[in-house]
């Protein structure tokens, strides 16, 4: 069963995932291009159609480019090998792995920002975010250090194999002193760092040309030091699949609507929250919460605790249009944003979505153009069928939304719908009985797994 149907100006995953791959038994063909042999790890690489952390902005910025269709992402994932002794977890660490780009996978070690202009590769911010965060977890340190110490150099040979798949003829990187131009002095970049990075490791491993503030690497003249990957491909899981989405607003949607109403979610809503994260707890549920992000702060740690997923559900919830801004100055790393009321306002568009890293977006499906989930220019679009409002707005019993709720679910291979923690009074009462009776049918996601698996299906 194939829950992916083409759609208008998307890109339609496939059923199996592609990635390269260089088992342990290549350590030697790596020395003998002038690897260190400290330098290498078995590993994976995927080919990813995402903009990647700032990808979109520092492609327009260093180069022009501004089309996310262009952009991809580099990512090496260490072997069953090269983990071996490190704790899963690890991987998984929200304050190691801080730009959360794991896409569900294990053993994330390296990315690389790129961007496919021509027969040109232009390649932004290189990272590894668990070698560079490790001390965080000091007791971790000497291990993860020691054994992914050459990422970098595994990145860029994964780098130059991209360019030789697609025949390109250059590949061109910021020099360090770019890279530190284009870095927010908030982070307190060392400059010694991103020597060793954007200038010594591409010297070390490439034949390359200084040209103002780039280093113009010559594919075929680099062609000797390339050792290439095996490619490889494995199913993705292909099962009817169910995502809840809380959208989560308190009376905020209702300001100069409705002062009665207003003032019953106001009070309703926090122990209605409560309600249903107990319940999903007891279920072993993880939803969906696409928060208003005014109300972030407060709410974040109880939805968290429960293991769910955070979104976001605009900032005020009201129609002006810098949600996306105000909602990134809550905080900078959530993946997804869902629209108040499916309304799709001018700036939700793909180049808006990822100048504010933005990774999936989740409507109605004539909104997003999709009635299955898709890629579109390195944005997921995620279909939203129906949600609680009927039972606010136009009287229907819990009885016959939960009847018609089951009978779509049932006819189709995904299905996402909200709920609503202001309306929450409707439906909580029979929500338990609700969950099992859908994971009867089918598998329960959040919305980001679910977007994880049309990029991995996207993945070239």
């Amino acid at each position: 069963m194939s829950w992916f149907r083409p759609a208008p100006r998307l890109v339609t995953p496939t059923a199996v995932s592609l990635f390269r791959t260089v088992g342990a038994d290549r350590a030697a063909e790596y020395r003998e291009r002038g690897f260190h042999r400290r330098h290498f790890f078995a590993h994976r690489a995927y080919y990813v159609p995402r903009a990647g952390p700032d990808g979109l902005q520092l492609a327009k910025a260093m180069y022009g480019v501004s089309d996310p269709a262009r952009l991809k992402q580099v990512l090496v994932f260490a072997g069953d090998e090269a983990r071996a002794g490190i704790p899963p977890e690890l991987f998984f660490d929200d304050d190691l792995v801080w730009h959360r780009q794991q896409l569900g996978l294990p053993g994330l070690v390296a990315g690389a920002n790129v961007a496919v202009v021509g027969r040109e590769l232009l390649t932004t911010a290189r990272y590894s975010d668990i070698v560079q965060r490790i001390g965080r977890r000091r007791e971790h340190a000497t291990r993860v250090e020691k054994r992914f110490r050459g990422w970098d150099h595994m990145l860029l040979n994964a780098v130059l194999n991209y360019a030789v798949e697609r025949n390109l003829k250059v590949i061109r990187f910021p020099t360090a002193d770019l890279a530190l131009a284009h870095t927010d002095p908030k982070r307190n970049p060392k400059r010694d760092m991103f020597e060793r990075i954007y200038d010594a490791d591409v010297q070390a491993r490439f034949t390359a040309v200084r040209r103002g503030q780039y280093w113009i690497v010559d594919v075929r003249a680099n062609r000797d030091r390339l050792v290439v990957s095996a490619p490889g491909r494995e199913p993705l899981a292909d099962e009817r699949t169910i995502c809840i989405c809380h959208d989560t607003e308190r009376e905020l949607g209702h300001l100069g609507l409705d002062p009665a109403f207003v003032a019953h979610a106001a009070a309703a809503s926090g122990p209605a929250l409560l309600g249903m994260l107990e319940i999903e707890g007891r279920r072993g549920v993880r939803a969906t919460y696409d928060v208003v992000g005014q109300l972030m702060p407060e709410l974040r740690p109880a939805i968290e605790h429960g293991g769910h997923e955070i979104a976001f559900h605009s900032y005020d919830h009201r129609p002006h249009h810098n949600q996306l801004g105000l909602c990134r100055g809550v905080d900078y790393r959530v993946r997804g944003y869902r629209p108040p009321n499916s309304r799709m306002t001018p700036e939700l568009t793909d180049e808006i979505l990822g100048r504010y890293n933005f990774e999936w977006l989740a409507s109605s499906p004539d909104s997003v153009g999709t009635r299955c989930p898709a890629l579109g220019r390195a944005t997921v679009r995620i279909p939203i069928f129906f949600d609680d409002f009927p039972m606010h707005r136009h009287g229907v019993t819990y009885d016959a939304w939960e009847a018609e709720a089951l009978q779509t679910t049932a006819s189709r291979p995904f299905t996402a719908f909200g709920l609503h923690d202001c309306y929450a009074d409707h439906w909580l009462h029979g929500y338990e009985a609700l969950l099992g009776r859908l994971a009867d049918l089918g598998t329960l996601r959040t919305v980001g797994e679910v977007a994880d698996r049309v990029l991995l299906g996207c993945a070239e």
